[in-house]
């Protein structure tokens, strides 16, 4: 039974019949030649579409006009490749002209504060002459220093304090009294022996008798220079050490101090000359402000209450006492401003620091004012009297009371011969 169509059986092709004499009947084929190509079919599209037109293993042609040359890379567009470099090199030229002007600016602002930092620390070092001047009592020349300062930083306010003192002081006297302090020789000259004007020296100083000690040392020097000269030098600092100290508990601190100067050429001044040195020179600076700026002045004599409480300058008025007044007029100067409660506690502090009836009045009566505008605080203390006016004034106290009876004079710890 047939399942569908069949295929016609193809005739069997014969064989060609074996030569033995030709050998090999099977027929060969012919050899092409290596340059020759294969007839290549007839041209269809399809086939064109479908298969590549060139032998496999071989690249395309690179795209163009066919050349039957070699062919020859094709041009670069350098146009593109020139802008392309011409704008990187134009960003590296913006990019370090902007980080030169940077680094310039950022140097010439350290080189400005490192300037100023300069300025400002040597108009320091000269406010700090300028005092050193005044304590010295050459207030011409501090006045010039000051000057200075404000020429160059008219905001220096420390420094236009001070002048403003110093100007008081000028207008006061024309010239500073010269310094006392020198060493000269004594009127009548001593035509002694050496050895007999150093013995004579020695019994001086003993007795404590210092200004005659250094006029009898400069006589001794002048007429035998070479004679015991470390000896000599010797006598003559602790000649000036000790009158400095004398001059300052009796009152002359421009002097002490000068003579502790005149010390110091000949060898360091000990702790103790350096105590008396500092004491003179915190009340001259009160001093300075007295009277006009009571805060500054309150702090300098506030450092001589617990250490020479009993130092006073050639008015004789203790530093203890400024100090104490000072406090007094800071009350005095919130009482004025209407600052009732900050009036009432600085009263407290002053009855403190020094109890003294004359204050009561004043205390009690600021002290009123603070409870009427804060009802709710309790009073701590009551006093009867109440003043009809504000009283007593630091004027009538600096006129009238006198240093603190609770004061002692200053004293060394190692109290000089006299």
């Amino acid at each position: 039974m047939s399942l569908g169509p069949t295929r016609p059986n193809r005739p069997e092709r014969k064989q060609p019949e074996e030569d033995p004499s030709l050998g090999e009947t099977r027929p060969q084929r012919r050899s092409q030649p290596q340059d020759e190509t294969r007839q290549q079919p007839a041209y269809r599209p399809s086939e064109a579409a479908s298969r590549p037109s060139q032998p496999i293993g071989q690249q395309p042609p690179p795209p163009g006009p066919p050349d039957s040359g070699s062919a020859a890379p094709a041009p670069r567009n350098w146009t593109v490749v020139f802008f392309a470099l011409l704008l990187f090199g134009g960003a590296l030229l913006v990019l370090g002209a902007a980080s030169g002007w940077l680094g310039y600016n950022m140097g010439e602002r350290q080189r400005f504060a490192s300037v100023t930092l300069t300025v400002d620390a040597y108009l320091a070092e000269q406010f700090s002459l300028a005092v050193d001047d005044v304590t010295a009592g050459n207030y011409i020349l501090a006045r010039d220093r000051l000057q200075y300062i404000l020429n160059v930083n008219p905001d220096y306010t420390p420094a236009l304090d001070l002048l403003v003192d110093v100007e008081v002081v000028l207008g006061v006297t024309a010239s500073p009294p010269p310094p006392t302090a020198t060493a000269t020789p004594s009127p009548t000259p001593d035509l002694r022996p050496a050895e007999e004007q150093y013995n004579s020296i020695l019994q001086v100083i003993s007795l404590g008798e210092w200004q005659q000690a250094l006029d009898m040392l400069a006589n001794l020097r002048m007429n035998h220079p070479e004679y015991k000269i470390v000896e000599v030098d010797g006598l003559i600092y602790l000649s000036l050490r000790n009158r400095g100290i004398q001059k300052i508990n009796s009152g002359e601190l421009e002097g002490g101090i000068y003579d502790f100067h005149l010390a110091e050429q000949f060898g360091p001044i000990d702790g103790e000359s350096q105590s008396y040195r500092d004491w003179a020179r915190l009340y001259l600076l009160g001093n300075a402000f007295w009277g006009a700026y009571p805060e500054q002045a309150a702090y300098y004599y506030g450092q001589l209450v617990s250490a020479a409480p009993g130092i006073t300058d050639s008015s004789g008025v203790s530093a203890f006492y400024r100090y104490w007044a000072s406090l007094l007029q800071m009350g005095e100067n919130l009482i004025k401003e209407e600052k009732w409660c900050e009036a009432s506690e600085q009263m407290v502090h002053v009855i403190g620091v020094w109890d003294q009836a004359s204050v009561y009045p004043t205390a009690t009566w600021v002290y009123n004012k603070c409870v009427q505008l804060t009802p709710s605080v309790t009073p701590t203390f009551t006093i009867t009297t109440t003043p009809s006016t504000l009283t007593p004034t630091l004027e009538t106290l600096s006129a009238t009371t006198p240093a603190p009876t609770t004061t002692t004079p200053v004293t060394p710890s190692n109290t000089p011969v006299t």
